[in-house]
């Protein structure tokens, strides 16, 4: 009985592996940004669940097609089908290398790439083979089932196969290791275009202003040039801006708020222009800059004043205002300045702003991001036009400028500018006589005032420190 249990567990488990074994991993190199078959790569050969890990190189050396590929194909083996007037044959020379593994374990040409299974369409269909082609020419023991390598070997390797013209160019897909938890294999995708090593790659785009945006890439190899293409949907259609031999471009004079779309591709001249394939589309929206150095200071005890940098190309700012950093926010109001105060507050409450600005597009408000959250709480203003007038050889007038919603003013005097200061009068009045000074002594004050909330005292900040002499 137990003996049957393992044969039902073995034999679930061969099922899972067939339904799972065409399943295909997103990585680097995936079908969606293919390798290029026409650059040497190195990566691990693992195919199945218990197979032994082995390092291999492969590089795509020569690619025939059309006419020249059938009459090779039919020069190696007059046996080799004769193809179809919709049908080809194509005919890859590779280099195999068998970098590291087992010492006494070998490795086929087939095992890393099978006619039968290895071949694909661009958009991911298997290519079933009409016919695969036998050499037994000039390429006799180079076919897929005859190269045999042990580590440190390499050779090259021929691989001809019977297709539909509309195959166009194959992508290959290699075993890159086996997901023990899944039970799935991994793969990586290479392209044997012979212009996808043209291709641009790494496309970027970020706005630089409210009009502008920057596009980079990195470049392909041997070409002439670039065609940069844009439109304002993902799906198109697509017009050329421009061509360049630079790997960025500026795209100037956009409309702010709307999202483009951008794909690149080169070119190569010769007696043909010869184009690649298009990178990946990139979006990216010319936005307005984030208004910079947001401040909020208290401007009287019950308002606040917010500023910040001009943003180019702003029609205006709006500034919100919460009670809390995280808390919700609310539009206190729109200036075309670059400031505004903010009033009916509570004294000596803490209030959250954040700015963005705008720019008109028609009648539609295109914003910016909001700036960073500056906070401040409403206090009484610091008294002004604070002043000390003689009135006899030993005693001076003090007098200062009414505070709005005071409840009173100290007076601090001190015998040294950075001395300590002791509360001279606590008063309502907008001065103070000091008398009983002595004939030759310094005499140093400053002013606060203060409004009272429940029994809490707020003051404002200090004035400036002004000095008699008698």
């Amino acid at each position: 009985m137990k003996k049957y249990r393992i044969l039902s567990f073995l034999i679930l488990f061969i099922l899972i592996l067939s339904t799972k074994m065409d399943t295909v991993f997103a990585a680097a190199g995936d079908r969606g940004t293919p390798y290029n078959a026409w650059e040497n790569h190195r990566f691990t050969f693992q195919q199945y669940y218990g197979d032994t890990s082995k390092v291999v190189e492969l590089k795509l050396l020569q690619m025939y097609k059309g006419e020249e590929a059938n009459s090779i194909v039919a020069r190696e083996n007059m046996f080799n089908d004769e193809p179809a007037a919709d049908e080809e044959w194509l005919l890859m020379k590779f280099n195999l290398k068998y970098v590291s593994g087992p010492a006494t374990e070998s490795l086929y040409a087939s095992d890393v790439m099978w006619s039968e299974d290895s071949f694909f369409t661009a958009s991911g269909q298997k290519i079933s083979p009409i016919s695969s082609a036998s050499f037994s020419d000039q390429l006799s023991g180079l076919g897929e089932y005859d190269v045999e390598l042990y580590p440190g070997g390499q050779s090259e390797v021929w691989y001809g196969i019977l297709v539909k013209k509309t195959v166009g160019y194959p992508y290959i897909r290699v075993a890159n290791g086996y997901s023990s938890s899944t039970y799935e294999t991994i793969y990586k995708w290479l392209n044997t275009n012979p212009t996808y090593y043209m291709q641009p790659t790494n496309l970027k785009a970020a706005a630089t202003s409210y009009t502008n945006v920057n596009l980079s890439w990195t470049a392909g190899s041997g070409v002439s040039g670039y065609e940069i293409y844009r439109s304002t949907s993902s799906t198109g259609p697509f017009t050329k801006v421009t061509s360049t031999t630079s790997t960025s471009y500026n795209n100037t004079g956009l409309t702010t708020g709307t999202t483009y779309f951008y794909k690149v591709r080169s070119y190569q001249t010769g007696t043909s222009t010869v184009y690649s394939s298009f990178t990946p589309v990139v979006a990216v929206k010319p936005t307005l800059a984030i208004p910079s150095s947001a401040k909020a200071v208290s401007s009287a005890y019950n308002s606040i004043k917010t500023s910040w940098g001009a943003v180019s190309g702003a029609s205006g700012y709006e500034v919100y205002r919460a009670t809390s950093s995280t808390g919700s926010y609310s539009l206190v109001g729109s200036t075309t300045a670059t400031s505004l105060n903010n009033s009916g507050l509570t004294t000596n409450k803490p209030y959250y702003y954040k700015i963005r600005a705008y720019r008109m597009i028609g009648t539609k408000e295109v914003y910016s991001n909001f700036s960073a959250v500056a906070s401040a709480k409403p206090i009484p203003s610091v008294p002004a036009n604070f002043k000390a007038t003689r009135l006899t050889t030993t005693s001076f007038k003090l007098t200062w400028s009414f505070v709005a919603g005071v409840n009173g003013y100290e007076l601090y005097r001190a015998t040294s500018y950075s001395g300590t200061y002791t509360l001279l009068k606590n008063t309502t009045s907008l001065y103070y006589t000091n008398t009983g000074l002595i004939m030759g002594k310094t005499y140093y004050y400053k002013l606060r005032a203060y409004t009272t909330v429940g029994t809490t005292k707020v003051y404002s900040g200090w004035s400036t420190i002004i000095s008699v002499r008698p």
